[in-house]
């Protein structure tokens, strides 16, 4: 009997052994979800400067995803610019540790200008692992309301002087396309110091509009322009339509053609991709599924919506497996739609100093 007790035991103790070997040998199953995180700190890379839409967006999920992560990491806020987005993400993709704690806030962009083969693109955005985004920014091309252009329509016979950055931001290329793909007559003015001295010039009279601004924007920035009808959304660029414009065309609605459309869908769903929060490649699967969840569940949370409406943000948030999804779209589209894109991006330019004596005019 004696002997049976310790044959018993001894099976017992070589079960237990085997099992903490197997553990052992994979020390991510080891380990549960909180032991990953408790005490440790992840960092949040955010691809623009500070002060802007991305960053506020950025720091507001540092201020609260944290909480839904068992273990509660401290999330750590820190801004590398460069390039629109592309220095962050190529060190996301290149240098970033693949454990979850590095995390980063891109540029909706980063996708696009992979499929477009833009120069400084050093990573694959399909290998990210896209946690989600708290927001869909609704572009829209805006004009002010002395340009006494209310549809579209009207735009393909009457030239409207809009005003811009740069000759590769949305501001510039989203009525490039709506010239080139749509016949509308803009003329832009490029060389703005930015959005701010465009919405001046604007009502000094200098341009009759801007290219590309967010609704939620428009309503925070200037909440008077807006209940006043000082201003006139003519176009949507985005997958679906803001619930506060439901008259006002998508991009995508006016295509001429299946081809056409075929490439404003392309630009669409760049904007879709809206203020992503992604992670590096290779993260473990179940680390990421973990995140995924974590960003699900603030996005619902009461304090996590009370502190993006004191920010007059519009939680509208995109799931990682729909950003994936958006990313996949864009990168295998064919190529000659994406030869169509990069055509109908090309366009001229008046510079800012023809219109504005230098005022509102970025510094050479």
């Amino acid at each position: 009997m004696m002997a049976a007790r310790e044959d018993r035991m001894s099976r017992k103790i070589r079960t237990l052994l085997a099992a903490a070997a197997v553990l052992a040998a994979s020390p991510v199953a080891a380990q549960t979800d909180s032991d990953v995180y408790r005490g440790a700190t992840i960092r949040l890379v955010i691809g623009l400067p500070p002060g802007a839409s991305y960053d506020d967006i950025a720091r507001l999920v540092a201020r609260h995803l944290g909480a839904h992560i068992p273990g509660r990491p401290k999330i750590v806020p820190e801004n590398m610019p460069g390039a629109t987005g592309r220095v962050a993400a190529s060190y996301l993709f290149n240098a970033a540790p693949k454990d979850g704690t590095v995390l980063a806030a891109l540029h909706e962009s980063v996708a696009l200008a992979q499929a477009l083969g833009e120069s400084g693109v050093r990573y694959d955005a399909r290998a990210f692992g896209w946690v989600g985004s708290p927001v869909q920014p609704d572009d829209v091309l805006t004009l002010w309301h002395s340009a006494g252009v209310r549809r579209i329509e009207e735009a393909r016979s009457k030239v409207l002087i809009l005003g811009a950055t740069t000759a590769t931001a949305n501001n510039f290329i989203h009525p490039t396309l709506a010239n080139n793909l749509l016949g509308t007559r803009f003329t832009i003015v490029t060389g703005y110091e930015g959005g701010n001295a465009i919405d001046l010039a604007m009502e000094r009279g200098e341009v009759q509009g801007r290219g590309s601004n967010t609704w939620n924007t428009w309503k925070s920035d200037h909440p008077d322009w807006v209940r006043e009808y000082k201003i006139v959304p003519l176009l949507q660029m985005s997958l679906e339509k803001h619930p506060d414009l439901p008259d006002v065309p998508r991009f995508i609605d006016l295509a001429p053609d299946a081809r056409v459309r075929a490439v404003l869908e392309l630009v669409s769903a760049s904007a879709g991709i809206a203020r992503p929060i992604v992670a590096p490649p290779g993260v473990p699967p179940e680390r990421l599924a973990l995140l995924r969840r974590a960003f699900d569940a603030m996005a619902a949370a009461p304090d996590f919506l009370a502190d993006a409406a004191r920010l007059h943000e519009e939680v509208r948030p995109v799931g990682g497996a729909e950003l994936a999804r958006r990313v996949q779209l864009i990168l295998d589209a064919p190529p000659a739609e994406v030869a169509l894109l990069k055509q109908s991006m090309q366009g001229k330019s008046q510079d800012c100093k023809s219109v504005s004596a230098g005022k509102s005019c970025a510094k050479d």
